[in-house]
């Protein structure tokens, strides 16, 4: 192994606070990989030389200073901690969703705060504590009642957000990452936070998940409060772009856009690649198109989209259909996404009397 091998996997300069914050946060009840221990030896270095870091745990690098995984000591739970500042309104956004009161409405589906750890020697900034969960696309859909207690889950939470007029302004950075799932009965044996399609942290290891609709209910997670807003009213506008999602109509044309709106229309168009990634969710079509308007006063409310999207859910229950099975056509890869990982019909055979459960 070359010297520049071995130096990329050394800590890095984004890591270094990790290393230096572990001690404190073992004194709070929070254990960060081996790899940020302050004594870290790598695990590579060790014994017989040749091993190469992408074959070992310690190897793994965290993706940046504001986010990382631990183990919570009290209970075992794997948690990620995320580095804020706080002066922004994430922790007071984060935390009311977190409160008693907010969370007896079973349409709140923000992700819960355990915990807010204060750094020392920084007033600028905190941890906040939340639950380890998964992407949401992560593991393929497998039938279109996985599908739809996705959907009215997120759009749920959606409305609870904006009946409380209060607009996320993130919803496609979510379809890729703001929209999480508790995978906990999906993958039991747990999934690492990097390396999320191993159990272990290992590579070219057996990975085993179970399909949403044999552990359903599924709960649904919305993320990242960073740049939401409290609004006066429902018919709030702002001025600008935000978010990922570059197409909003009244965004390409520099106009004052109602926030709200701007939320249907941004989770109408996951729900548009959702349908172009999968074969199977056609139903859904209808509520994507009338999310995804061009004029802001023909898309519906929030409220209204739950309407259409229990109406599908009676159909697909009352045709038995909800059963029915989607297949995935593309993925990601990489953050973009690769067509031609169809599976063959063999395959899709093999899927269906449980003899493989590949992850496309």
């Amino acid at each position: 192994m070359s010297s520049d091998t071995e130096e990329f996997y050394l800590i890095r300069e984004w890591e270094q606070f990790w290393v230096d914050i572990q001690p404190f946060l073992l004194q709070r009840g929070y254990r960060l990989r081996p790899r940020y221990n302050p004594n870290w030896k790598p695990s590579w270095l060790q014994g017989k030389a040749g091993k190469h870091p992408v074959l070992c745990e310690d190897g793994i690098l965290a993706r940046g200073e504001t986010v990382i995984d631990a183990i919570r000591l009290e209970n075992g739970q794997k948690v990620v901690l995320k580095k804020v500042e706080t002066a922004s309104q994430e922790i007071s956004f984060a935390t009311a969703f977190s409160s008693k009161e907010w969370k007896k409405d079973p349409r709140n589906c923000c992700v819960p705060i355990l915990d807010v750890v204060m750094i020392p020697c920084d007033d600028d900034h905190a941890l906040i504590v939340m639950p380890q969960l998964l992407a949401f696309h992560l593991l393929p859909f497998r039938f279109l009642g996985e599908f739809c207690e996705f959907a009215l889950q997120v759009l749920q939470g959606l409305e609870f957000l904006h009946e409380r007029t209060i607009a996320h302004r993130r919803v496609l950075d979510i379809c890729w990452g703001n929209i999480m799932m508790d995978p906990s009965k999906v993958i039991p044996k747990g999934n690492h936070f990097i390396r999320w399609d191993s159990h272990t942290g290992k590579p070219f290891k057996k990975f085993e998940w179970k399909t949403r609709w044999s552990v359903k209910p599924v709960q649904y997670y919305i993320i990242d409060f960073g740049i939401s807003v409290k609004c006066l009213n429902k018919d709030a506008r702002g001025l600008g772009q935000w978010g990922q999602d570059k197409t909003v109509p009244e965004m390409l044309k520099k106009e004052w856009c109602n926030l709200l709106m701007v939320d249907i229309y941004q989770l109408g168009n996951v729900f548009k690649q959702c349908l172009s990634n999968y074969q199977g969710l056609d139903v859904f079509a209808e509520l994507a198109n009338a999310m995804t308007k061009e004029n802001p006063n023909e898309r519906p409310t929030a409220v209204e989209s739950v309407r259409m999207c229990k109406k599908i859910i009676d159909d697909a229950t009352g045709t038995g259909t909800m059963t029915s099975r989607v297949w995935q056509l593309k993925r990601l890869i990489g953050g973009r996404l690769g067509s031609g990982l169809m599976l063959s019909t063999i395959e899709r055979l093999r899927v269906r009397c449980g003899c493989q459960n590949p992850l496309l």
